[in-house]
């Protein structure tokens, strides 16, 4: 950073004497700052970081110390916009390069659904966005910082970064011991089958179709699991997204593969992911396991029920949708799915926040039709989903956004580790068969985890 350069530029800034906040908006190309170096310079910050990282390269955002946030017990999309709008303008943004192309963000999800509990999801609330202190952009090599209008004056501020930085890129990375496992337990297995065996009676082909059952894995450990060591073990999995959020004395974690839908100039592009099989590393089987899945009348049909909600719900907010009718083969490390991508060019004035009301639960987590089958799980399946295959992402300053579908996905809380996974349940559906799909599904985790299956 050319200090000198850039504090004459802030010596000119005009200070907005309505902000409440001022961003400072630096590339930061000459420093070479890795994941772990952030986590043990910020290691103080510990309950206020997260990491989310796109399974394409589009993105790789850390954010550290939640200066602001936007929490509700309800999620109300006209009262999360007005808040959103209202913090958006009450920032003042002071960019000291002109070859920026990063956008300030707000980090956070939406729980699955409303049910009351006092369980381990208690750190996180219904609805919850952050303004992060420190937002590092990896993929364009820039660093936004957020302070209070009248905490210091701007020079004082550019000197405070400037030194953070030197420090972040001369730090050395906490070394770390894997955790040792002291107990893996599947939560009511023979329970959960039983209820997939209830849920089959109660299926039809037209008034309830479609119901998606998760079940937990439980696994504690003789002490603490360190986050670097969790970071490091991220990396492994490939064209998966990645979500690490702290919050209070958790961590959320999740490898998903399902994009929920991205906003970028009023369009918007979203995926059906529907029907699964295991993926192996016998390429005779993996090629039997595409084929079947391409041509199976349960997963087709899933798929297509699927297809037709998403686009049934977007319709509202668009006048093009775009998608084929024949479903592709999406690829992950351990699993495929069918997946038929969509496009849609949205009407002037849609907030993200009426999105996700109208998309959230897809059928692909929740079932058809939405309503029964959001109560269902609601009022039978075992346990709280929280942040579980619910809609976690960023939100930018101009209401482009990007969201994933938090599936894969583990709590980690101190010594223990609740994994989560779930399967569509239509009518002819097997328990058994169910129970050994979301056994494949727990393995992204267990792999974080170094845990054999």
């Amino acid at each position: 950073m050319n200090l000198v350069e850039y504090e004459d530029l802030v010596e000119e800034v005009i200070i907005d004497s309505d902000s409440k906040y001022i961003t400072l908006h630096i590339p930061i190309h000459e420093y070479d700052i890795s994941h772990a170096q952030l986590f043990t310079y910020f290691k103080d910050y510990a309950g206020e970081r997260y990491w989310f990282q796109s399974k394409d390269g589009g993105f790789d955002n850390i954010g550290i110390g939640y200066r602001k946030s936007i929490s509700r017990d309800k999620f109300k999309a006209a009262s999360l916009t007005s808040e959103k709008n209202d913090l958006y303008n009450s920032i003042q943004m002071v960019p000291l390069n002109g070859d920026l192309s990063s956008r300030l963000s707000l980090f956070g999800g939406v729980k699955f659904d409303d049910k009351d509990t006092n369980d381990e999801w208690s750190d996180f609330q219904m609805v919850e966005f952050h303004l992060p202190v420190y937002q590092f952009d990896l993929v364009r090599q820039e660093v936004f910082y957020t302070i209070p209008q009248h905490s210091q004056k701007l020079t004082e501020a550019l000197a405070d970064l400037s030194e953070v930085l030197s420090g972040l890129s001369q730090t050395e990375p906490d070394a770390y011991e894997k955790a040792e496992v002291s107990i893996i337990k599947d939560i009511f297995p023979d329970e959960w089958k039983e209820l997939v065996d209830e849920a089959v009676e109660v299926l039809d082909e037209e008034t309830f179709m479609k119901v998606v059952l998760a079940r937990q894995r439980l696994i504690t450990f003789k002490s603490g699991i360190d986050p670097l060591f969790i970071l490091d073990r991220l990396k492994d999995e490939k064209e998966t997204y990645t979500v690490y959020y702290e919050k209070g004395t958790s961590a959320f974690v999740s490898k998903s593969p399902e994009r929920l839908f991205e906003i970028e100039d009023n369009q918007l592009w979203t995926n059906a992911i529907a029907g699964s099989a295991p993926r192996t590393d016998d390429e005779d089987d993996n090629t039997y396991q595409q084929n079947f899945l391409l041509h199976d009348e349960k997963n087709r049909y899933e798929h297509e029920l699927v297809r037709q909600s998403i686009v049934e719900d977007l319709k509202p907010f668009s006048y093009i949708i775009e998608y084929d009718e024949v479903p592709h083969i999406l690829k992950n490390k351990y699993i495929y799915h069918l997946h038929t991508p969509i496009k849609v060019s949205l009407n002037d004035g849609i907030e993200v926040f009426d999105i996700l009301q109208a998309i959230h639960p897809t059928p692909a987590v929740g079932g058809l039709p939405k309503k029964i089958a959001k109560d269902y799980i609601k009022d039978q399946e075992y346990g709280t989903r929280g942040l579980y295959a619910a809609p976690i992402g960023l939100i930018h300053d101009n209401n482009d956004s990007e969201f994933v579908v938090s599936l894969r996905s583990m709590l980690v809380s101190r010594t223990s580790a609740t994994l989560f996974a779930g399967c569509g349940i239509v009518k002819g559906s097997s328990s058994e068969k169910e129970f050994q799909e979301t056994d494949v599904k727990f393995t992204p985790m267990m792999n974080v985890l170094e845990v054999e299956n």
